[in-house]
Parts: C-alpha cells; sequence; structure tokens
C-alpha cells in the first residue's frame, strides 16, 4: 500500500476525472504464448510431479499436532457412513419441480465424505480409512452422473435423465475427476493392494465423461468460447479448467496427448484471462471471486508447480490485480459489496488469500488473508475449504500463516473501471459503494446505478442479495423474482416501468471523481428503462463528502412527458421510524443511528416488509441472519417532467 499512498500524497488538492467505457474482449494471450514445443518440454514426467507430500511423516513435519488431529477426527465422523445412491427420481425432481437442491446436497456431501476420508487417511496412515474410501471411490464411479441435473441442459436430449452416449462436462463433473485424481495421487498402492482395478477404473471414468469430450469437441462448451456482452465468460471457465488441468496432470499416462491437451486448456483459459479487464474485477461480485479467481489461481499453481516454474504468470500486472480484488470489495467484518448473485456476507477462505497475496507479492493481500483467517479460526483449512486443491495447497501454508496476525484493509477510496464500481469509506465509519454497468453482466440483476450504505461496520441501505437457485433463477423468468429486478434494488420505477434486461440496458456517460475529501460516482442511467418509460436523462451522482461524514444521492432527470408515476426505493435491514416528515431514521444496534434527509413536499413514505417463506427465498433470509427485510418507498408528489432530487445520509 505504500507506493499508493505516496501516490495519492501527490494528487491531494488535485481533481481527478475518470471516464468510463465498460472493458471489452482482451488479446493479451497470457498463456497462449507458451508454445505446444515449449509446454512439452516444460512440464515435468508424471512420476517426477509430486505437488502435495504422500506420507505422514512429511505432512506431521508440515502442520501441528492439532490440525492433523481435526482432519483425522473429521475422517472419522464418515468412516462408518454409507455412501448414498442417488435414484433416478432424485435426479428428475429438478425437471419436475425445479428443485434443485435436494440432489446437489446428497450429491456434493458425498464427495465431502470421500474427500475427508482421503485426507485422514493420508494424515494417519494406518489404513483404517481404506474401505470406506474403496466405497467412495466405486459409489462415485456407478454414479451415471457427476454433475448436476440444473446443468443437463449441455446434453443433446436436454434436461430429465442423464444420457450416458453423450457426456457433457459441468462444474462438478470436473471437480469429481479431480477428487478421484487424488485419491489416485495419494492412496495409488493402497488403492492397487485392494484391487488393480480400481484406479483402472478412476482413469477411465475420468477419460470418458471430462479428457476425451473436451479433446473432441471443447468447442460445444460455452464457457470454453471467447465472449460477448450478451454471453459473457464467467467463473464456469478456470472452475471447470483447473480441474481439467490437474487431473489430466495427475492420471494422463501417456506424455504426449498430457501436454498437448494441458497447452488445449491453456489456450481456453485464455478466452478468460483476456475477458477480464485490466484492473482485473469480476462483474459477478466477490461471492463469486473463489469460483473464478480462486480456481484461476489454482490452475496458475498447477502448472506452476507441474513445469518446475518455467510455465508461469505470476507477474502479470493482470494477474496481480485479480488476487487484489476481493479485498478491494471488502465492507467490515464479513461483509463485502454484494452485485449480482452475491452474498453480503462472504466467509473468505483467509488462508487461500495469505498464500495467494504471498504468490502475488501483495502485503495487503497477505495481511487481510492472515486476519480472516484468524477470525474463523483456521477450520476451512483443514478438511472441506473452498476447493480440493486449495485445501491441499492452504496446508502447505498453514504454519506460516497462523504465526501472522493480520490486519482487514480498510481501503480509503476504491475505483474499478472494468466493471464501474466505486467505494469509499469515511473516517467517521461511513461507508458508500455504487456501480453503472449493464444489465446483462454474469449472474447479473437489474441494478444499474444501484447505491449500498453501511455505517460502523453495519448495514443500513442495502443489496438485498441473491436467493437459493431454483430453475426459474437462470430462466426466462429470472427478472420476476422480485430481489433480481430493479424495482427492489435502491433505483427509481418511473412511469411503472423497472429497469430491462440486456446488454443495452446500460449506465452511460460514466464518471468517477475524487479530491481530497471528496469522491462520486456519476452516471446517466436513463438508458437502463425501457423506452416505453419515456427517460431521456436520469443522471445520478453517489458521492462521498468524508469531510461532513456524509453520503449524498442526486438524480437529475428530465422525461419526455410530465411524470404519471414515480417512486424511489431503499432496501434495509434496520428498524425504521418514518414519523418525521423528510427523514427515515435508521436504528443501527450499539451504534448512533442513521438518518435519511428526502423532501417532504416531493415525496410520501411507507415501508413495507419483504417475503422470506418461498423455497427461493431461503438464501436470502439466511444472508442477512433472519432479520426482517423492508422496502421503503417514497412515492412522488410531483407530475414535472424535469427535475432534482436530493437524499442525504449521515450518522
Amino acid at each position: 500500500m505504500k507506493p499508493l499512498r505516496r501516490y495519492l500524497t501527490l494528487l491531494l488538492g488535485f481533481w481527478m476525472m475518470y471516464p468510463m467505457t465498460l472493458s471489452a474482449q482482451q488479446t493479451r494471450n497470457l498463456l497462449s504464448r507458451f508454445s505446444a514445443d515449449e509446454v512439452a518440454r516444460s512440464l515435468l514426467p508424471r512420476a517426477d510431479w509430486k505437488p502435495f507430500p504422500k506420507t505422514a511423516e512429511e505432512w506431521r513435519s508440515l502442520l501441528p499436532d492439532s490440525a492433523r488431529n481435526a482432519i483425522v477426527q473429521n475422517a472419522e465422523k464418515y468412516r462408518q457412513t454409507p455412501f448414498e445412491a442417488i435414484p433416478a427420481s432424485l435426479m428428475l425432481e429438478y425437471q419436475r419441480t425445479g428443485i434443485r437442491i435436494n440432489y446437489e446436497n446428497v450429491s456434493l456431501q458425498k464427495r465431502t465424505q470421500l474427500f475427508a476420508l482421503i485426507l485422514g487417511e493420508v494424515m494417519e496412515n494406518k489404513g483404517r480409512f481404506m474401505d470406506a474410501i474403496t466405497d467412495g471411490i466405486w459409489s462415485i464411479c456407478e454414479e451415471s452422473f457427476w454433475g448436476v441435473p440444473a446443468h443437463l441442459y449441455q446434453q443433446k436430449a436436454g434436461l430429465g435423465l442423464v444420457d450416458t452416449e453423450d457426456p457433457s462436462v459441468d462444474l462438478f463433473v470436473s471437480d469429481t475427476g479431480t477428487l478421484l485424481a487424488l485419491a489416485d495421487y495419494f492412496l495409488g498402492a493402497k488403492l492397487d493392494a485392494v484391487s488393480p482395478l480400481l484406479r483402472k477404473r478412476i482413469y477411465n471414468e475420468v477419460n470418458t465423461r471430462m479428457f476425451t469430450p473436451f479433446e473432441k469437441d471443447s468447442g460445444r462448451y460455452w464457457y470454453l468460447k471467447k465472449g460477448t456482452k450478451e454471453t459473457p465468460v464467467n467463473n464456469w471457465n478456470p472452475w471447470v479448467i483447473s480441474n481439467w488441468m490437474a487431473s489430466l496432470l495427475l492420471l494422463e499416462k501417456d506424455d504426449a496427448r498430457r501436454a498437448s491437451e494441458i497447452r488445449h486448456a491453456m489456450t481456453l483459459l485464455d478466452h478468460y484471462l483476456n475477458w477480464l479487464g485490466d484492473d482485473g474485477a469480476i462483474d459477478e461480485g466477490p461471492s463469486y471471486w473463489n469460483g473464478a479467481i480462486g480456481r484461476l489461481f489454482d490452475a496458475l499453481v498447477v502448472l506452476e508447480s507441474a513445469s518446475a516454474g518455467r510455465l508461469t504468470i505470476y507477474r502479470e500486472p493482470l494477474i496481480q490485480n485479480t488476487g487484489a480484488y476481493l479485498y478491494k470489495m471488502h465492507i467490515a467484518g464479513n461483509y463485502f459489496i454484494n452485485v449480482a448473485d452475491a452474498s453480503p456476507v462472504v466467509n473468505a477462505d483467509g488462508l487461500q488469500l495469505y498464500r495467494i497475496g504471498k504468490t502475488v507479492h501483495n502485503t495487503t493481500m497477505r495481511h487481510f488473508g492472515a486476519w480472516l483467517f484468524h477470525r474463523s479460526a483456521g477450520q476451512r483449512a483443514l478438511s472441506n475449504g473452498s476447493t480440493r486443491l486449495s485445501v491441499l495447497l492452504n496446508l502447505l501454508a498453514f504454519q506460516e500463516c497462523v504465526a501472522q496476525k493480520g490486519r482487514p484493509p480498510m481501503l480509503p477510496d476504491v475505483w474499478l473501471s472494468s466493471i464501474q464500481q466505486m467505494a469509499g469509506r469515511t473516517t467517521g465509519g461511513l461507508f458508500v459503494a455504487s456501480h453503472g454497468g449493464h444489465n446483462a453482466e454474469s449472474h447479473n440483476h437489474n441494478d444499474v446505478g444501484d447505491f449500498i450504505v453501511y455505517a460502523d461496520g453495519q448495514p443500513v441501505i442495502i443489496d438485498v442479495g441473491f436467493g437459493t437457485y431454483t430453475a426459474k433463477t437462470f430462466s426466462k423468468d429470472r427478472y420476476s423474482l422480485w430481489y433480481n429486478s430493479s424495482a427492489y434494488h435502491n433505483l427509481p420505477v418511473i412511469n411503472g416501468f423497472q429497469q430491462a434486461a440486456g446488454g443495452q440496458f446500460e449506465a452511460r456517460n460514466v464518471h468517477y471523481n475524487k479530491t481530497t475529501g471528496r469522491s462520486a460516482l456519476q452516471m446517466d442511467i436513463a438508458a437502463a428503462y425501457p423506452a416505453e418509460a419515456g427517460v431521456q436523462q436520469w443522471q445520478r451522482t453517489v458521492a462521498l463528502e468524508k469531510t461532513a461524514n456524509t453520503v449524498s444521492i442526486t438524480d437529475t432527470y428530465v422525461l419526455k412527458k410530465p411524470v404519471r408515476e414515480l417512486t424511489q426505493t431503499f432496501m434495509t435491514v434496520c428498524p425504521v421510524d418514518l414519523s418525521q416528515a423528510g427523514q427515515i431514521r435508521f436504528d443501527l444496534p450499539g451504534s448512533r443511528p442513521v438518518s435519511l434527509a428526502y423532501d417532504a413536499s416531493a415525496w410520501s413514505v411507507r415501508k413495507e416488509q419483504m417475503p422470506g417463506d418461498a423455497p427461493d427465498e431461503k438464501r436470502l433470509v439466511e444472508n442477512w441472519g433472519h432479520r426482517p427485510i423492508w422496502r421503503l418507498l417514497l412515492v412522488s408528489k410531483t407530475n414535472k417532467k424535469a427535475g432534482t432530487f436530493k437524499y442525504t445520509i449521515k450518522q
């Protein structure tokens, strides 16, 4: 941070303006620049690649007794637990009802169970988990599909039961491939002692379900293609490719195929890297950082390790910035800026952040990771944390991280131009974030121009977040879910029209402005609304006045005709007092209340509690600690064709 602070000091008193256009597909090709011949020459032979210790003695030298004992105790929970079979009726439930979580709970739990048993056996080396491990491997190999029914749209037969003659690869197929490859790596001789057919089965299944489909027809998969504004490249790309790489390197015996397919995977991972803006931000929000950037680093670490450091791109500015994105989105405690399908509470993997920060020489990230690690008592590192690969890599960094106290970043200002995201905080404890963007981003909500406010680390005005995924979540009815629509973000509904979905519905003339005591995001959000709304201009300015310790929202609008109806929403989980005209008071437990001032001559105000009983609303309720979610609705008293509204928030 010191170089950044020195740079900011030089700019004190100067006006900085950042006009913004969203980044388009880049042509960096950071991984494709390694030729096929270079990849083949760089990779270690399979027998020589030893990414993780295999013996209990080696792990004993790396981990304290408490950590190893916790891993063994976790395995003991599953030693006598049968691996549950998955009936056809459970696979059909998604097609019949739209509910996906019941199948996923069974499938994912089986993999959690097997990984815990593998780690327990590796740490203890007494053979007492081997029967359970054998059962787990065989049970998973017997499954008709390693993915989840919601992703069967990728097969030619569509949703329903799986067509075993048309294998398709989703996130969880790739996860399972890595899990079984790790079983082979750690326990190969022990599996052979049970039956030599076990390892043969592992290779045949992973080859049939992942290696061959990608080798023969990787162009079939949307997530491996170059992105467009309407079909962006998202976390699926690094998630799947990191597993593909690890499984190939661990299982494939044919050196030529191993090298050519690693090169193949590298060229496709470039599609994701080329999609990112130079600042390394992701439009899916911090909840997806682990599934996107965490998985990206899984792939990069595997490449570096398997090539003895010859295939590495850590020094590239983009790679440095992707790691930093997560701490730039941090508010306080476990609260993070949540956009799109992101939760306001992220239980980030501190060990993962610590070791990635060390890898890219980012001191702020390393300190943040250590701080998060100690807040969570390090438990995510011990059994089933971020990914199978991350858990193992975390364990290698465990002792070092334990010795570091760490601290949160608490950045005073953030500007991420590629996603038009700003944030700022005052020394008085007020925090604001806002963004422009467009309504076709990955996992998007219709929320161009939305903002959130926190005070003393507590939510005041919120983005509600995302619900439990069902069939409706990713269907044509996605924006009929209230929490995905702009009417339930902190935005206006104009002449009865909400914002519309699609890349053309966007913020325009976006500028981020910062001086010594003020930061502001200015944008015209008129284009985010359909033509029927009759909006010529809706210029929104979200400003943080640091000296005054206030946030102001100023909306200057021009309509084609006098307004018929107009409302402005504010979402909150705070108890509110509306008794004083022109002021909304938000009560915070243990802190001073926050007030929002509005023009009482222009607006009337009411509140309504949002529902939380539907299956898809379960996650929303959990996101906010089962507190009531309130919609505060300002209803316009004016029919003016043009005007200005201002809302001032202070503690």
